[in-house]
């Protein structure tokens, strides 16, 4: 049993049709065919329930087998980063995924300044789900989000702490206020992130508090097109702190909300037995001093 075996059978198992995964495999469909029937006669039973010529789906032994193989991809991985680490020859690579990247732009510029020869990984992601996923199948090392992951597995750390304010268009009616109860608005149109976005969990939150249910004008998950659609007058958004003096935000209205109380933690994510790279590791011990002590601030 070869290892590309196995890393063929994965995408076949995925992508559950022969001529797809020999497109993606840039192998020819007779060999591929011929490559899983001999890994079937290898395991001794059968892994899939053929529809036709070209359509696969795993039996229960497939997807057993499947995720026994993702497992011990895994521990390949990591097993290799842990040689290279003794070895002494780290490549420097850290895999991220973020919910809530803005900050991470001037993070990475400030650590790369001291460590040049580390490379990273940026996956943005939006469903609470995804990162749990992907953290423990070993996609990504490093999660920030704006809600902790409850899962026994993981290990999540308060971050920071950060005001989230109500953005309002220029000469919108409240303009010139330092402050407002948030039920003030609740008949005016809001422009709010996708329905898997975290943030928009919590800002729902927010509106369930003061009373109202928020009639959703716009949704994106863009930060930039947020503010855009609030500077054009099409509804009212929350901005948390971290996305001000960003992209589009200069002419906002900023209204700080007294009621109920607007704020979130930023949360950094990791599998807790899992071996990390010296570099995942370094820069996890990076983030929490830089940022631990603005919430220690607050």
């Amino acid at each position: 049993m070869q290892l590309r075996q196995l890393e063929y059978f994965q995408v076949v198992a995925h992508l559950e049709n022969m001529t797809r995964a020999a497109e993606e495999l840039h192998v020819a469909q007779s060999s591929l065919s011929k490559m899983m029937s001999r890994l079937e006669e290898e395991v001794g039973v059968p892994l899939f329930e053929r529809y036709g010529r070209k359509r696969f789906r795993l039996n229960r032994s497939g997807r057993r087998f499947s995720e026994r193989i993702r497992q011990s991809f895994t521990e390949l991985e990591q097993g290799l980063r842990e040689a290279k680490d003794i070895a002494g020859i780290e490549e420097g690579r850290v895999i991220i995924g973020a919910t809530t990247s803005r900050m991470l732009p001037k993070l990475f510029e400030h650590y790369l300044a001291q460590h040049p020869r580390v490379k990273f990984r940026l996956y943005q992601m939006t469903q609470q789900s995804e990162i749990q996923e992907q953290l423990l199948d070993g996609t990504i090392d490093l999660c920030l989000s704006s809600l902790p992951i409850q899962q026994t597995k993981i290990h999540c750390e308060p971050l920071i702490d950060e005001e989230i304010f109500l953005a309002l268009p220029p000469g919108h009616r409240l303009s010139g206020r330092s402050g407002i109860q948030l039920a003030e608005v609740a008949n005016e149109p809001f422009i709010h992130l996708t329905s898997e976005c975290g943030l928009r969990e919590i800002t729902n939150e927010f509106c369930r508090q003061a009373g109202f249910s928020p009639n959703i004008a716009f949704e994106s998950n863009t930060a930039e097109v947020i503010c855009s659609l609030v500077k054009a007058g099409l509804g009212n958004a929350f901005i948390p702190e971290y996305w001000w003096n960003g992209p589009n935000t200069e002419s906002l209205e900023r209204l700080h909300i007294s009621n109920p109380v607007c704020r979130r933690t930023i949360w950094l994510s990791w599998v807790k037995d899992r071996y990390l790279s010296a570099a995942t590791r370094d820069f996890k011990t990076y983030l929490i001093s830089e940022l631990k002590p603005i919430r220690n601030r607050k």
